[in-house]
């Protein structure tokens, strides 16, 4: 599947987030997953109030790639007289983000809405947080980087 969103890029902005997703259903309760989201950084609040620059343009490129396991919750939702199956589901994953000319390991978690529209669509609303230690800006510290994001999947 495809999805687009927004990505909060802690000290960075909020930007534009797109990338593709692989899932394999190990039954209707559990499946694994495979994501990698792509998106450019702004600029920092120091940035934008003095005269120095934190990262070069090539610096700003955010990229993430993760592999992680879910929980369903099966569900319908019901739309006039038809039913249509439905999935809430928890995840959390590992793997890495490539920002500012270094990879760092990420964790990430979070939850999301799956609507199945027939048999091999279904398109998806996530909400996620990928986490990292970074020393960027001077001190070591914990990175919180909150994604919302929808997109479509097919199966097969």
């Amino acid at each position: 599947g495809t999805f687009i969103g927004v990505m909060n890029i802690e000290d960075f902005e909020s930007s534009a987030l797109y990338g593709l997703r692989l899932a394999y259903h190990l039954s209707e309760t559990f499946f694994f997953e495979a994501n990698i989201g792509m998106a450019e950084a702004g600029e920092t609040s120091a940035e934008k109030l003095g005269n120095f620059i934190v990262l070069s343009d090539s610096e700003r490129d955010y990229l993430y790639y993760s592999f992680g396991v879910a929980y369903n919750l099966p569900g319908e939702t019901y739309v006039n007289d038809y039913a249509f199956n439905t999935n809430f589901y928890l995840s959390m994953g590992i793997g890495a983000t490539d920002f500012a000319d270094d990879t760092r390991l990420t964790g990430s978690f979070g939850a999301g809405y799956q609507f199945l529209v027939n048999d091999w669509l279904a398109l998806h609303v996530a909400a996620k947080q990928h986490l990292y230690k970074i020393d960027l800006l001077g001190e070591d510290k914990m990175s919180f980087n909150t994604e919302f994001s929808t997109g479509i999947s097919f199966f097969f």
